[in-house]
């Protein structure tokens, strides 16, 4: 039986409606580091016996939460369709499945039209266009920002400006309640991991991984970077040494640095960080089922709670010795029945938050507050 004790209601929990969820599927974050927040969803399909389905309509609030002991994973969702599979004859079981939009998803469908937003870190301009256009059941919080973004005046939707804003800040964002967090590169570079980790096998403060992947860097193999800030000229990087040894790989971007020497720091970074080829990014899934009961109220409260999600995960390769990496968390899936709550994550390295290059005039700078750019 399953250990996490879900609780689907609408409303900030005015009607619950657990007891009709047949089952329950939520995505969020993204893959990988370089990845844009496309947004996630929840998507539950339900007994719809007397047509129940029908009072779930566009834009209705629905939130979902998983207890184990202390700990708590909480999302907020809104309703964008429901699909019917109405039983012929209307004798047998009659399902509804509800696909729900999540914080960023709902946020691509809501538009500025020329909203002036003035010169300021990201994390300050994430909060001028929340108060401008955002309704008031959707908020943002924001941690540790050291890229400036560019003043401008806006029209588009939230998440194509809040994409923009990752990309020069080069932190991450996820969900918690009805609340986006917004994380700041300097920030999870001064984070440490959390109490929990992701092994081989179940302990007190361990998960253990029912599946592994070591993913090579592939696509996020890049040793020339281009960023393009608005209304800038183009700045490139390239890591010459990399270029030799492995050939050329290209990557480009646009964001909103405010000036070129940010841009190139931006472009300096990734052209640095993403240079070898043999570089690992992780996957890996696992079950309430079958974890260690201590190891799973941590797992819910230290990971879904709060602007850390760095966690230490253990692996051991085929003849080698364990190995013990930091990473972050970049996004899940989170697959529910009443058996089990299926996990799975993917991870990037810490170090991809936290690069730094001795003697490098613009991510090697010593007896900084900041490392990078």
């Amino acid at each position: 039986m399953a250990k996490i004790i879900w609780t689907v209601s609408t409303d900030g929990g005015g009607t619950v409606f657990t007891d009709r969820v047949l089952s329950m599927n939520i995505t969020q974050g993204r893959e990988k580091y370089l990845d844009n927040y496309s947004g996630g969803q929840c998507v539950i399909t339900i007994n719809n016996s007397g047509n129940y389905a029908d009072g779930l309509t566009y834009g209705k609030n629905i939130n979902v939460t998983g207890y184990y002991a202390s700990g708590v994973f909480n999302c907020d969702f809104w309703v964008q369709e429901v699909v019917y599979d109405d039983y012929p004859g209307n004798t047998g079981l009659n399902t509804a499945t509800i696909v729900c939009a999540d914080w960023i998803s709902r946020a691509g469908r809501i538009n500025a039209n020329n909203v002036v937003i003035a010169q300021a870190l990201c994390d300050t301009q994430i909060g001028v266009l929340e108060t401008a256009i955002l309704p008031s059941d959707m908020n943002t919080v924001s941690f540790g920002s050291s890229s400036t973004a560019s003043g401008t005046t806006y029209t588009g939707s939230f998440s194509n400006y809040l994409n923009l804003l990752v990309v020069t800040e080069r932190g991450y964002c996820f969900q918690d309640a009805n609340e986006l967090f917004f994380i700041g590169r300097n920030y999870v570079s001064s984070l440490s991991p959390v109490l929990t980790t992701i092994g081989r096998t179940t302990g007190l403060t361990q998960i253990a991984y029912q599946t592994f992947q070591r993913i090579q860097n592939g696509t996020q193999f890049i040793n020339t970077a281009t960023v393009s800030p608005d209304g800038l000229s183009s700045q490139t990087s390239t890591n010459s040494s990399s270029v030799s040894t492995y050939g050329g790989a290209f990557y480009s971007s646009s964001t909103v640095d405010y000036n070129t020497t940010q841009a190139l720091g931006n472009a300096s970074w990734i052209a640095n960080t993403f240079s070898d080829p043999a570089d690992l990014r992780f996957a890996c899934t696992f079950t309430d089922v079958m974890q260690n009961a201590s190891a799973l109220e941590s797992w819910l409260g230290d990971v879904f709670n709060g602007a850390n999600r760095t966690i230490n995960l253990s692996y051991q390769v085929p003849g080698g010795l364990l190995t013990t990496t930091a990473v972050v968390m970049e996004g899940f899936t989170i697959n529910v029945t009443p058996e089990l709550a299926e996990f799975s994550c993917t991870f990037s390295p810490l170090d991809y938050y936290q690069f730094f290059t001795l003697n490098s005039s613009t991510l090697g700078i010593l007896d900084t507050s900041r490392l990078g750019w």
